[in-house]
């Protein structure tokens, strides 16, 4: 009896791990990653230096008050933006640094835009904003920012990115 209770639950324990596996090879990317910006009051940013960059060195901005900033993309965000398109999937992460020079060594502060599910703020495109540390760590108000949405607004097209004036910048 115990070696048939024993053999139940190694058959239970791989079934579920058989179950996990799946999900991750089958199910794709963006559904497992749609999960990770569910709580908007728990999103973190510390992996952001390892994602694309989108500008080889840091660009004026007009809109972050002149300064320079460089802009990193996740994986999911990655293709839409490079190819000025839209509209970005759910979850796709946008963080802008904020450098203290042209140079682009020091990092003040960073910007940040998440794409939530459809619902979240559907008059502004859906999007997350955040102000972080340069670690990545979200700090202050969050999510609907009015100053972040006015500017924002003027860039409809491309589902509320620059992404366009970016290359163009970037390739000069």
């Amino acid at each position: 009896m115990k070696e048939t209770l024993m053999r139940g639950q190694i058959g239970i324990l791989c079934a579920g791990l058989l179950a996990i596996l799946t999900m991750t090879l089958v199910l794709p990317h963006s559904v497992i990653a749609e999960s990770a910006c569910d709580d908007e009051n728990a999103m973190t940013f510390e992996g952001w230096r390892e994602w694309a960059s989108v500008t080889s060195q840091p660009v004026k901005s007009l809109g972050h008050s002149n300064n320079w900033v460089g802009i990193f993309v996740d994986e999911l965000a990655k293709d839409t933006y490079l190819g000025a398109g839209a509209p970005f999937p759910v979850c796709a992460k946008i963080v802008k640094p904020i450098y203290r020079d042209a140079e682009g060594k020091t990092v003040r502060k960073l910007t940040i835009m998440v794409k939530m599910r459809p619902g979240y703020d559907p008059d502004n495109g859906d999007w997350w904003y955040a102000h972080a540390d340069p670690s990545g760590t979200p700090f202050g108000r969050h999510g609907r920012l009015h100053a972040c949405i006015f500017c924002h607004k003027q860039a409809v097209e491309t589902d509320y990115l620059f992404s366009k004036e970016v290359l163009e910048a970037a390739k000069e």
